[in-house]
């Protein structure tokens, strides 16, 4: 029964890390932390060992900081999961992105961001990708309770990938997005990101990216969420799908 229970555990473990593992588009929208001057962010590292007969290992790192003063504000990011089930790798992806904001003086509604970005998912066979992009960010909305902004940014993409071919790429996408937030009543909310990425060469080579919640707050600690987050891919490996999604219904307890 013991062991029964371990492998539960282990395949609801490497379902639930299954959205982040097949992203294709990094949400950073979610990574900002409001408009305080200073530090913020959090580091976090874990690392597991399981044996019930297989040998499971999992690592998985984590950083996420900002630092504002006046109008610019940086961003680091740094995400590593690594899981291995006797020696076989199931989960190996990562990315670091580092982006800085400017403000225009006295407009708190336009800003200039660049950023550039490394990424793997040895699950979609991406060995290498790199990003360098620029571009405005600009507020559409910014009342009590809804706030809107939408990014257009001229990006550069090299590509390598691990299939048989070892296929590299390089070209230019918009990387364009829209974050919306609702806060409905004092206990319900609703955000959406939504990112569209295509090439500037060929506008049917693109890849699409959202994320929608929907949080309740039952009680002053009790809150239930839903989210889905959906990518599409138009032209992505051979032998990989284009569509991955991920649908959470969760409880969450703050103390």
């Amino acid at each position: 029964m013991g062991k029964k229970k371990i492998c539960i555990s282990t395949i609801l473990f490497i379902v639930l890390l299954g959205h982040t593992c097949l992203a294709q588009v990094v949400n950073i929208e979610k990574k900002r932390k409001g408009n305080e001057d200073g530090f913020a962010g959090i580091v976090g590292l874990g690392f597991y060992l399981i044996d019930n007969g297989k040998h499971i290992s999992q690592f998985k790192n984590e950083i996420d900081l900002q630092y504002k003063k006046g109008p610019h504000t940086f961003i680091l990011l740094n995400d590593l999961s690594l899981m291995t089930v006797d020696n076989d790798n199931l989960v190996n992806s990562g990315f670091q992105h580092f982006r800085y904001n400017y403000t225009i003086k006295d407009s708190s509604s336009f800003t200039i961001e660049a950023f550039v970005q490394h990424q793997y998912n040895a699950a979609k066979l991406l060995e290498k990708r790199l990003l360098a992009g620029v571009g405005p960010r600009i507020r559409l909305i910014n009342s009590k309770k809804v706030s809107c902004f939408i990014g257009i940014i001229g990006m550069y993409e090299y590509e390598q990938l691990s299939d048989s071919l070892r296929t590299k790429t390089e070209l230019a996408r918009l990387g364009s997005y829209l974050s919306f937030n609702w806060d409905i009543a004092e206990n319900l909310s609703f955000n959406n990101i939504t990112y569209y990425q295509p090439a500037f060469q060929t506008f049917t080579n693109y890849r699409i990216s959202t994320e929608t919640n929907l949080q309740l707050k039952i009680t002053r600690s009790l809150s239930f969420k839903i989210g889905l987050q959906t990518n599409y891919d138009s032209n992505p490996p051979e032998k990989i799908q284009k569509l991955f999604y991920y649908w959470e219904n969760a409880l969450s307890y703050e103390f």
